[in-house]
């Protein structure tokens, strides 16, 4: 190879060095960009925000009651099984069809108790209860008689009193019944939709709440209307997106005549220009120009339609702030009419409700003077002699009793001290065992064991064909009517924002309607510097057993700075925020991820309230696409 020719390789060689050099230095940015982690950033802001306390625990309840048996039977079903929900009064056991074990000793100790005062009866050979007793019974009826006498001259003007009384009270309840008609007509016509037949005062009234209804109405329809009209008027105009997308075109075709224009000024630097690449690039411009002043003109009437629909939109939301207006007024008016009508039948059935009270009063003193009066119209039947002759007869059969039992009594006087005695042991016996069946049969359970409260059945001690002793357990039942309770823990910052009261949400329960409050904050024993253990009372379509998720909110406060919970991040020294730093270079800007120290100060689902070196304005990062940390150099996601 000669001189020159290697001279000529070694000046090639450089010149391409440098173009290579050049193109890297120029798509540096730009390569090194698509090898960076892409990251997403918000701007700080201040809010409102509400800690949310959560938490999961399972459905207690407050009281258990242990059923047990009245007495000693065999089971024949068992009618429900452990954890089954009863209601008071479903039937829990199903017993064999026969007496107790303890009203079967009872009756035989009746049988027994009989046969030993009958053999004494039998034995003995006499018996003078019956004669006593015919004797008091006759003491007592010529006593009567004897008290009646007096009286039965005052019979017939009882009997005219009591008559006068009845018609009295008749007449009464006719009046009361006239009375209470002109009410229930009332009522009827304030159940229907004419009220002219109403007092002038209470007409005039419904007749004026109807009018104001009637021009509330009107005001109603009108603004309803206005509102049809003007929304019919708008159109997708003001649309922003129309607007900037119509800027956007403006902008572009001024930065594609900026560069035409450069392209031109570079050619012209070069020593040898080609002018067909300036005349085509003057050609470029003019068309550019052209097509510049058509995208001018449409963004003006762009913004000139955008104004039109502007006012519209304007004349719409105040016609619906009039039509709010004369909604509430119309509602207002609604009511006041229905509540003046409910007002005049509240007060025309309370008359009539008092007058009812009245009738049902003198009905009730109507059939005790009718009672009364039949009472008396017998006993006004009957004469003085004729009573006097009934208690002579009286007397007689009476003395005649007394001598018969006295004769007997002497002749059976010798053996009557001693046996009288055992017979007297011997009665007391026989009623002692029939007041024992008797409170048996009493407190006998029937054939059938029923839940005396609503629950969850715990337990059940007993199956089909099992003998049950009577006082033994027969089922546990967790009582409903008692209440059902459940305990979550929060952190101890987290309980002092809430109170005893405080209402609380059920989360993700679709069996119905349930409902939670806080009735107690307590010491997590456990952690008792750091957790409390708080209760709520739990109602609804519940059951014991049951794992419920609770949650509750804090009063909503306001923060200065509040940040998405994706951007805290945490490390060993403590919590921070990586924001977006810009720093300029020869190639443009690069972005770097700077540290920012903070505490979180309150958290709900999705964002945090924070304090520490951080500021309004600041661009913070939330979302990479690959681990980042303090002064790696990062770039934003495109929007």
């Amino acid at each position: 190879m000669n001189e020159n020719n290697r001279r000529e390789w070694v000046k090639n060689a450089i010149i391409i060095f440098l173009i290579i050099m050049l193109l890297l230095t120029f798509f540096s940015n730009t390569i090194m960009n698509y090898s960076l982690p892409e990251v997403s950033a918000k701007y700080v802001e201040g809010g409102t925000l509400s800690e949310q306390i959560r938490g999961s625990g399972e459905v207690k309840a407050n009281q258990t009651y242990e059923l047990k048996m009245g007495e000693t039977r065999t089971i024949a079903s068992v009618e429900v099984k452990a954890g089954d929900v009863v209601e008071k009064g479903q039937v829990i056991y199903k017993l064999e069809d026969r007496e107790s074990d303890e009203l079967a000793a009872a009756e035989k100790n009746l049988r027994a108790a009989k046969k030993a005062y009958n053999e004494a009866l039998l034995s003995a050979g006499y018996d003078h209860r019956a004669d006593e007793l015919d004797i008091a019974r006759q003491e007592e009826d010529l006593e009567l008689l004897k008290k009646e006498l007096p009286k039965i001259s005052g019979y017939a003007a009882a009997y005219k009193k009591a008559k006068d009384k009845v018609r009295d009270i008749e007449a009464e309840i006719k009046d009361l019944e006239k009375d209470i008609k002109q009410y229930d007509d009332t009522l009827s016509i304030l159940a229907g939709d004419d009220y002219s037949s109403l007092s002038a005062a209470d007409y005039a009234k419904i007749t004026q709440a109807k009018k104001k209804l009637e021009d509330a109405e009107k005001s109603k329809t009108a603004s309803e209307k206005k509102i049809e009209e003007y929304e019919s008027k708008i159109s997708d105009a003001g649309d922003q997106s129309k607007i900037t997308a119509a800027k956007r075109a403006i902008e572009e075709k001024e930065l594609s005549i900026s560069q035409a224009k450069e392209s031109i000024n570079n050619e012209y630097m070069k020593e040898n220009p080609d002018m067909s690449v300036i005349n085509s690039l003057q050609a470029s411009i003019t068309q550019y120009e052209l097509e510049l002043k058509y995208l001018k003109e449409e963004y003006n009437n762009i913004l000139a339609d955008a104004s039109i629909d502007a006012t519209y939109k304007q004349r719409l939301h105040a016609e619906q702030i009039t039509l709010n207006m004369n909604t509430e007024t119309y509602d207002k008016a609604k009511k006041d009419l229905d509540d003046l009508i409910a007002s005049l039948k509240q007060d025309a059935k309370a008359k009539a409700d008092a007058i009812q009270e009245k009738i049902d009063a003198a009905n009730i003193r109507l059939n005790d003077a009718k009672t009364e009066m039949e009472e008396a119209e017998g006993k006004a039947s009957m004469t003085v002699e004729e009573q006097e002759t009934k208690i002579r007869n009286a007397e007689n059969e009476l003395e005649k009793a007394k001598i018969s039992l006295s004769n007997k009594q002497k002749e059976e006087a010798i053996t009557a001290g001693k046996e009288a005695l055992n017979i007297q042991e011997l009665q007391a016996a026989v009623d002692d065992a029939q007041n024992e069946i008797d409170r048996l049969k009493k407190d006998s359970i029937g054939v059938e064991i029923t839940a005396p409260v609503g629950g969850k059945i715990a337990s059940l001690s007993f199956s089909a064909g099992e003998e049950a002793a009577k006082d033994a357990p027969a089922a546990s039942i967790e009582m409903t009517e008692k209440g059902y309770t459940i305990e979550i823990t929060a952190t101890t910052e987290q309980a002092k924002k809430v109170r005893v009261g405080d209402e609380a949400e059920i989360e993700y329960f679709w069996g119905g309607d349930a409902s939670a409050k806080l009735i107690s904050i307590d010491t997590d024993k456990s952690n008792p510097s750091r957790s409390r253990i708080l209760t709520f009372a739990v109602t609804g379509d519940i059951a014991p057993g049951q794992t419920l998720q609770i949650a509750m909110g804090s009063k909503g406060q306001r923060y200065e700075y509040i940040v998405p919970n994706s951007a805290v991040r945490e490390d060993n020294n403590g919590k921070f925020l990586l924001a977006v730093r810009s720093k300029s270079s020869p190639l443009g800007n690069r972005y770097m991820a700077e540290r920012i120290d903070v505490d979180v100060i309150a958290s709900d689902d999705t964002s945090s309230a924070v304090s520490g070196g951080i500021f309004n304005g600041d661009f913070i990062i939330t979302i990479s696409t690959s681990p980042i940390k303090p002064g790696d150099q990062i770039r934003l996601k495109e929007n």
